[in-house]
């Protein structure tokens, strides 16, 4: 999970019908019934938003062009309109919506890899819960610095030794609660996303030895790399797993977020 810095408008076809139903038990489902284009025109916005990642586990929003289904769905992080509910009803506050993928149950995804049964994670285990106050909420608890994540060089997700105190409770709270991290007492364990993750460790580690074997210092390479993962072009997606990365690359990773403004 990372910090998201969310439009503060939200997309004009959610925000007429909205002013015009002006109606307080409007579900999402109703939105998106009498709104068949609704749904493609919110979703690129919260892709753009969140440079292109899930929410909960970083991983890429990819798309597929209709060879197989997209990762993604709109996620309501404070739950959706359920009877009984009572007000506020959050199904079409703005501020409420992000993307995520499919939390690893999508068979018929454009990645086969990115289906592994029972293995789930992000919204799926979160489902219809209010964790409102328990986990992180992207928009409003994560902050830019310090990393408030840490990994293992097996994919593993802890808390940071620099995560302040006030945030270790909810920090701890969103690994288990969204199932981010492998953690044996989970029935079934949680493998698929650690496993991920350390495909990208393995390929910076790769790099790193590569870049050296040329003449590079590992100071020089590891700024190269950083450069790299991190563009100053605010429409240019962030890398997948962007939270494992800016821990693998360290200082460089720092030294290259402050450089292009870093602020979601």
């Amino acid at each position: 999970m990372k910090k998201i810095k969310k439009s503060p408008n939200s997309p004009p076809i959610l925000e007429a019908y909205v002013e015009l139903t002006a109606n307080a038990d409007s579900t999402w489902e109703q939105f998106k019934g009498n709104n068949p284009g609704a749904h493609p025109e919110i979703k690129a916005t919260l892709i753009r938003d969140q440079r292109g990642l899930c929410a909960y586990c970083e991983i890429d929003l990819a798309q597929y062009g209709g060879q197989g289904l997209d990762d993604f769905r709109v996620e309501h992080f404070h739950p959706k309109k359920r009877p009984p509910h009572p007000p506020p009803n959050h199904d079409l506050n703005w501020q409420n919506l992000l993307g995520v993928c499919s939390g690893g149950n999508v068979r018929d995804i454009g990645d086969p890899g990115r289906f592994t049964k029972n293995d789930y994670s992000c919204d799926e285990p979160k489902g219809h819960k209010n964790l409102t106050g328990v986990i992180l909420n992207p928009l409003t608890d994560i902050p830019s610095w310090p990393p408030i994540f840490a990994f293992t060089e097996d994919g593993g997700m802890k808390v940071s030794l620099l995560c302040p105190p006030h945030l270790q409770k909810q920090v701890q709270a969103s690994l288990t609660e969204l199932r981010l991290t492998d953690n044996v007492a989970l029935k079934p364990r949680a493998l698929r996303l650690d496993t991920l993750r350390k495909g990208v460790i393995d390929w910076l580690r790769d790099q790193l030895l590569i870049r050296q074997a040329q003449g590079k210092t590992l100071e020089e390479v590891s700024a190269e790399l950083a450069e790299e993962m991190f563009p100053s072009d605010p429409e240019q997606p962030w890398p997948a797993f962007f939270s494992c990365i800016r821990w693998y690359l360290g200082p460089a990773a720092e030294a290259r977020l402050q450089a292009v403004g870093y602020d979601a």
